[in-house]
């Protein structure tokens, strides 16, 4: 069930469920959450959602198709023989 093809997964859920019980939490107990980050902690996380925007799109190979060849050069997933691995199988040295 905890295999590594589940690990998003299960953040998200863990992540869904901590937020459930915060907002329970405030509706149950009438107070009003407020949540202030200082501005540069937001510019930060502006900065890393917009860069990590751009990481996907270049590794998914969006970007192909406007140079023409429809996105179709190279071999395409899931054919073995690419010689990518998952972040997973590089860090445990597969």
């Amino acid at each position: 069930m905890f295999g590594r093809e589940n690990v998003i997964g299960t953040l998200l859920l863990l992540l869904c469920g901590v937020v459930a019980s915060i907002l329970l939490y405030s509706i149950l107990t009438g107070q009003r959450l407020s949540f202030d980050l200082p501005p540069l902690v937001m510019d930060v996380l502006g900065i890393a959602f917009i860069g990590l925007l751009i990481f996907g799109f270049v590794r998914s190979g969006f970007f192909r198709r406007f140079r023409g060849d429809g996105g179709q050069s190279g071999p395409q997933w899931p054919n073995p023989a690419t010689g990518q691995r998952s972040l997973w199988d590089r860090l445990r040295g597969r």
